[in-house]
């Protein structure tokens, strides 16, 4: 009988094999046969630990979000106004992207499932799991905007939420260009041009509200 740490242990070798494979293949032709075969274990072992392909997925998934979650809620904790919260959790943004870029690119690069593909499965209550630990990183981005009001600054809920789009789809593109290397190809310095840009976003930021 494993230890439960053992057993943390040994599902945590699994989601990090069926990352690499999926981020290898794509998730429609991840197998629990062929991630057995790349761990070296039997399928019927690792049925132990997870039901299908789609419970590893979404594991998978949840993981990620559950990292910027974290990450958001220590940065909107801190003794600082809002614009300057805002940039931290910009840069920690492209940190996750740029630095676990397996995940990123499953959670965000990818033509994976949806929550709405899961409606009316087996799978949905994990599913929901997942999905509202994506949303708490939004929600946090959110507030953090609206901490504009307590500064004098009129923000509505709609335009906070709009903000909020407006650096995501922006940083992603940023993570994209970088995780490509096509970044690199067209400046110097990458790292530098990526404080160059949030530096710039965020006066744009503070601008807007």
């Amino acid at each position: 009988m494993r230890s439960p740490d053992e057993v943390e242990t040994v599902k945590q070798k699994i989601l990090e094999t069926a990352l690499d494979l999926m981020c290898e293949d794509g998730f429609d032709s991840l197998s629990m046969r062929k991630l057995a075969t790349r761990i070296g274990m039997t399928a019927a072992n690792i049925y132990n630990y997870y039901e299908n392909k789609d419970e590893l997925y979404l594991a998978i998934q949840t993981n990620g979000f559950r990292m910027l979650v974290e990450s958001f809620a220590e940065i909107a904790g801190y003794h600082c106004g809002p614009s300057e919260k805002i940039r931290k959790m910009m840069r920690a943004y492209v940190d996750f992207g740029t630095g676990k870029p397996d995940y990123y690119e499953i959670m965000f690069s990818r033509n994976t499932p949806k929550f709405t593909d899961y409606r009316g499965t087996p799978m949905e209550a994990v599913a929901t799991i997942e999905k509202q630990t994506a949303l708490k990183v939004a929600d946090i981005a959110c507030r953090t905007i609206l901490e504009f009001r307590n500064s004098g600054n009129m923000i509505s809920d709609d335009d906070a939420h709009y903000l909020t789009l407006l650096a995501w789809s922006t940083l992603h593109g940023i993570v994209n260009l970088y995780n490509s290397r096509v970044l690199q190809e067209t400046t110097d310095d990458a790292d530098r041009f990526i404080e160059r840009f949030m530096d710039d976003l965020t006066r744009h930021f503070a601008v807007y509200v």
